[in-house]
């Protein structure tokens, strides 16, 4: 089984919040947005699927979240 951190460092979008994720796994400290925007790129499966909003207003951090409003681009 592949762990997280492998997984985020093979397969992660380079995005906001990925190097805040990645020290966040190495035991690094955080400042207040770097844990949003790691936060958030965690619970969007690693922007997988594109860096767009989540939709999820009742998230507390949804008014931080750094990709809100932009909707996925259709070809």
């Amino acid at each position: 089984m592949i762990d997280r951190f492998t997984y985020l460092i093979e397969k992660g979008k380079t995005a906001q919040g990925k190097n805040q994720l990645i020290k966040h796994f190495e035991g690094q400290k955080l400042t207040h947005k770097g844990a949003i925007l790691a936060k958030c790129y965690e619970c969007m499966g690693y922007y997988i699927d594109g860096k767009v909003d989540c939709h999820i207003k009742m998230c507390p951090l949804y008014n931080h979240m750094p990709f809100r409003g932009k909707e996925v681009e259709t070809a």
